[in-house]
């Protein structure tokens, strides 16, 4: 099966990179060299754009404060006649350049983020609370983007990003994004329209019922446009549809071909090729404070929501493995990590985790655990009882979980894992086979507990259990880190 899956996601991305430069040809043919985010590719066989033409009937959903909440699978997004961007000379020449490369500098394929407000031709998740909504990608990156809905403002001395710092907030049932500090050299579409460190990009989102949404992008840039650029898009919700696990790199592991097109390969850069990005060091976290464990006032159950550090990383001891799993263990323990699929920037899976800090982000029908090391990515705890669908998606780095409140615990029992991830930085391997059961406790107000419990027969003699402790950061946020960026010598 594993074979079967390499090859249908291989099969998508060649089929992905093919649509993208056809339709990058033709947008770059339109006058002043422009090109507007292209309707095309479609997805699913979907109506004009890449969302269907119209998305099931039904009320507006809200959230528990009375605003809208636009939480679900939505349709890639679809534009609606945008016009293509009033370049500056310089960025019309820009565009030239990429057209004349036939794409091969375009970030997305290397596995670098698009960034904002590129759209993929992918699934979105949104999930909606009301101090935050998160923004979770199927395609691309697999990464997410936070819209901050508690008030704040833009932080000072900001360092710009791929997804850059976006602030929110509702003009009536319109969710409204503010997002500054860009990476300059993200593309923020196919064509690779060029931007400056001043990019000041606008987003806002109508959901206008239960499966219909429209949005509208406002991108100002004095130093690339000669105008502020408007794009419409509309997106229908999924409900019969979840997203898969997109693992970018898992495909493209020998970037050497594009390389040799921009004849880029070399030096540093060709060594972290060879021997991966070097371990992320932990930051020094606060002391955990004191305080009662938080309630949802809600739901009246244990409030997980917070950034968290985890006071260790590797498992405190072996597991008892099978012949043949014991002599996997040994190979990699005498490698010394040399095939550690952190260093190259594939996911750590359920178990593994990295000394950079995680987030949990809890709603009453899922919870979602975030990571800003590794592949700066995220799991998803379902609580609304479904059952994994191992159809859809028989195995993945971080498997299919679903969650049930037993009492003040956090019971996540996860299911539908491939056997390519590490259990910790030492090599501990395990089999497709395994299946992994969480219990997250918070004693207090300043830690959190979580008791796993790992049952594979195919590579263990018995489950192994060990408990892992986290202490809580309070007034910290995650930080954008890119390990393909490291990797690929972009930063």
């Amino acid at each position: 099966m594993r074979k079967k899956l390499t090859i249908f996601v291989a099969t998508v991305c060649v089929g992905w990179a093919a649509a993208t430069l056809a339709s990058l040809t033709v947008a770059l043919a339109q006058d002043k060299g422009g090109a507007p985010l292209p309707g095309a590719p479609q997805a699913k066989g979907k109506g004009p754009g890449r969302a269907a033409k119209k998305g099931p009937a039904g009320p507006l959903p809200r959230l528990s404060d009375g605003k809208p909440d636009i939480t679900g699978v939505w349709n890639g997004f679809g534009g609606s006649g945008n016009d293509a961007p009033n370049m500056q000379p310089w960025a019309a020449k820009i565009v030239a350049q990429h057209r004349a490369a036939d794409g091969a500098e375009d970030f997305e394929a290397r596995c670098l983020p698009g960034g904002p407000p590129r759209a993929a031709p992918y699934h979105t998740s949104f999930f909606a609370t009301p101090k935050l909504v998160l923004m979770l990608f199927e395609g691309n990156t697999h990464m997410y983007r936070q819209f901050f809905v508690d008030g704040s403002s833009h932080p000072k001395d900001l360092k710009p990003t791929f997804y850059g710092d976006s602030r929110a907030h509702w003009d009536g049932d319109t969710l409204v994004v503010d997002t500054v500090s860009f990476f300059e050299k993200s593309w923020y579409d196919f064509a690779g329209t060029p931007h400056t460190k001043d990019m000041h990009l606008t987003e806002t989102f109508h959901r206008l019922d239960y499966g219909n949404m429209e949005m509208k992008v406002t991108i100002e840039d004095p130093g690339a446009l000669n105008g502020p650029w408007v794009i419409n898009r509309t997106t229908t919700l999924e409900t019969d549809f979840d997203m898969t696990e997109y693992v970018c790199n898992e495909n493209n592991q020998d970037p050497g071909h594009l390389d040799a097109t921009l004849g880029s390969a070399g030096g540093a850069q060709s060594k972290r090729l060879v021997n991966g990005v070097p371990p992320v060091q932990a930051k020094k976290a606060p002391s955990p404070p004191a305080g009662p464990t938080p309630r949802n006032s809600d739901t009246g159950t244990v409030d997980l929501s917070a950034v968290w550090v985890p006071t260790s990383t590797n498992l405190p001891s072996d597991p008892s493995y099978q012949p043949a799993f014991k002599k996997i263990y040994d190979e990699r323990k005498a490698n010394k990590g040399k095939d550690d699929p952190e260093k190259f920037c594939l996911p750590n899976g359920a178990v593994r985790v990295n000394p950079l800090p995680y987030k949990i982000v809890q709603g009453p029908k899922m919870i979602a655990l975030l990571w800003e090391g590794n592949t700066h990515s995220y799991r998803r705890f379902f609580l609304d009882g479904r059952k994994p669908n191992l159809d859809v998606e028989p195995e993945s780095w971080t498997g299919l979980s679903n969650g049930k409140w037993d009492g003040d615990t956090l019971v996540v029992d996860t299911v539908g894992f491939n056997d390519k991830s590490w259990l910790d930085s030492t090599g501990k391997p395990h089999s497709d086979a395994m299946h992994l059961v969480e219990r997250y406790k918070r004693p207090d107000l300043g830690h959190l507990n979580v008791e796993l419990t790992i049952d594979d027969a195919k590579a263990f003699t018995k489950p192994y259990s060990f408990t892992r402790s986290f202490t809580l950061a309070p007034g910290w946020e995650l930080q954008e880190y890119v390990c393909q960026a490291i990797l690929d010598g972009v930063y």
